[in-house]
């Protein structure tokens, strides 16, 4: 009796199992699809939020003591630089992130992410293979035959640098409700640990994909050059130099108003989406740069990265909307 009854049951749950597996299927196939057609809905009732806004400058200011409402209201909302000055000097990084403290604490470490600025082929900044302490070497010795720049540190790499620093309240950033091991996994990251010799300097660019940028001065001063989205026609695609045009070469370079000033250790730089930027360092420096997503240009960065891969940008920007569903596709792992 015993032993039908055994048979019975395992007869029903082998009928059941595959409804209900089916049943569940079916359930979690209706709710993404209702989530991509809401999506796809909200880009479409959002699409003028493309539209790029900015705000022209004759100088940047330096401000203090500004509330997340204020910032987003006089600047971010309106797409104005601004220059904060209490914040990074409250980081452990801005008195622990020195050139000593790399060298001893990642000496051995060997980086692909130097650059010689120098030199470059198709357009393209050269890189090359060294570590740390060799790179620390070049800096004491200041080696006029190149000029080198280390600019990607792989952080996620090192994850105990992020607990020197505390990402600003200004700095809403859509991009940290994804896995940190998703960026790690597919060599990704929106922090960048950047350390320059004296007299590099970054050629003229905007950020890419619409992203707004920040850059903290840790240690040494920057010298800056800040241009409206309006005066792109004029800089023939970040071929100038600012601090030394070539007039003969690039002429239209003429009507370009540009905002110099010079970023301090202790400032935090807020560039908005579509400003060409060029920096020079005066010093030795070390800083730390990130880009942010967020609502004033979440639209726009959605379209710019559709038109360079239109599957991988809505992907992202599902995820983006709705981040627990690739917390649970990460973890399966089905990304």
């Amino acid at each position: 009796m015993q032993t039908a009854n055994l048979a019975t049951t395992l007869h029903s749950l082998l009928f059941f199992f595959p409804i209900v597996i089916g049943s569940i299927l079916a359930i979690f196939a209706l709710i993404l699809i209702t989530l991509m057609s809401s999506y796809f809905l909200k880009r479409i009732l959002l699409k003028k939020k493309r539209k790029l806004i900015w705000t022209p400058i004759s100088s940047i200011e330096r401000r203090s003591n500004l509330s997340s409402d204020e910032f987003i209201k006089e600047y971010a909302s309106i797409g104005k630089p601004v220059i904060i000055t209490d914040v990074v000097k409250n980081w452990k990084a801005s008195t622990k992130w020195t050139l000593d403290f790399f060298r001893e604490k990642y000496g051995p470490v060997k980086t692909d992410g130097v650059r010689d600025v120098r030199e470059r082929k198709n357009g393209t900044d050269m890189n090359i293979s060294m570590n740390i302490a060799d790179y620390m070497d070049y800096l004491e010795t200041g080696d006029s035959e190149q000029s080198l720049y280390l600019f990607d540190f792989h952080m996620f790499e090192h994850p105990e640098l992020y607990e020197d620093f505390e990402v600003p309240v200004y700095c809403r950033n859509k991009l940290e409700v994804l896995p940190e091991k998703l960026f790690a996994k597919y060599f990704m990251q929106y922090f960048y640990l950047l350390i320059g010799s004296k007299k590099s300097s970054v050629g003229l660019h905007i950020d890419a994909l619409c992203t707004q940028g920040w850059l903290a001065a840790i240690y040494g001063r920057k010298r800056f050059i800040l241009i409206p989205p309006d005066q792109q026609k004029f800089v023939y695609d970040g071929e100038v130099d600012t601090f030394n045009p070539d007039l003969k070469k690039f002429p239209l370079y003429v009507n370009v108003k540009p905002v110099e000033f010079i970023l301090s250790p202790g400032e935090l730089l807020y560039i908005p989406s579509m400003w060409w930027h060029q920096a020079e360092n005066l010093e030795n420096t070390i800083a730390l740069t990130f880009n942010t997503v967020n609502e004033e240009n979440f639209e726009m960065v959605i379209h710019a990265a559709s038109e360079v891969n239109p599957i991988i940008a809505n992907l992202l920007g599902f995820l983006l909307e709705f981040p627990w569903l690739g917390r649970v596709l990460f973890g399966k792992p089905l990304l």
